[in-house]
């Protein structure tokens, strides 16, 4: 299903519901731009049809087009974005300090955080198939492992916006934190959730209150309570 959201489209956004895309989404909406949204919905498998893996050879969303490039990688993508319109205010100043830390949360949250919440939700991707107990995959460990750094994860974040807050880097909101809300909402469901951290859960209520991240949420049917 393809979307235009707006006139004279600028960017076109491969999304699946509620998937890695979430950030990138929200941030098109803050940004006030031309987008359209072109759906893969991974349940169905159009992550693995040819016409997909010509744009994207890892079979994932999101990707992003934007004039005859393609870009993947959440983190990647909202970098990219955000350095299309430097005037937003949503990334620090090129050779600010501040753009340093920028840096640091978005690729700690995409090669750290997200990892241990792949692992939760996906433990079957991290065990060969010959590991198993009475004939069943024992995914308890991977599971057990995941939970521990999840939980050590959020004490990080928890003190860091506790020590700095309200957003990642302070005063102002950056592109990092929709990163954040993206994978706080994945965790929901997990064993270890971002929301029974108290600073996680009051950023958490102060994304929840922007109209960028109201609209992503209901073009994408998704609904959350912190």
């Amino acid at each position: 299903m393809a979307l235009n959201k707006r006139r004279d489209i600028i960017y076109t956004l491969y999304w699946d519901r509620g998937g890695a895309n979430m950030a990138t989404h929200a941030v098109l909406e803050e940004l006030g731009v031309a987008y359209e949204l072109v759906e893969i919905d991974l349940a169905k498998q159009m992550q693995r049809t040819p016409e997909y893996l010509a744009i994207n050879p890892n079979g994932k969303v999101p990707t992003l087009q934007h004039r005859g490039e393609v870009i993947y990688e959440s983190a990647a993508i909202l970098m990219y974005i955000l350095d299309q319109h430097p005037d937003s205010g949503l990334a620090p100043a090129l050779h600010s300090p501040q753009r340093g830390h920028y840096y640091q949360f978005l690729t700690w949250m995409s090669n750290t955080l997200q990892e241990a919440a792949n692992r939760w939700a996906h433990p079957e991707h991290y065990i060969t198939s010959d590991v198993s107990v009475g004939g069943d995959t024992d995914l308890s460990q991977v599971v057990d492992k995941a939970t521990q750094d999840l939980n050590r994860c959020w004490s990080i974040i928890d003190d860091e916006l506790g020590n700095k807050g309200p957003w990642l880097l302070g005063d102002n909101i950056s592109g990092a934190d929709f990163h954040l809300f993206m994978v706080a909402y994945w965790s929901r469901r997990y064993d270890s959730r971002a929301q029974d951290w108290p600073n996680l859960c009051r950023h958490q209520q102060a994304m929840l209150q922007r109209n960028s991240i109201q609209q992503m949420m209901s073009q994408e049917g998704l609904t959350f309570e912190c």
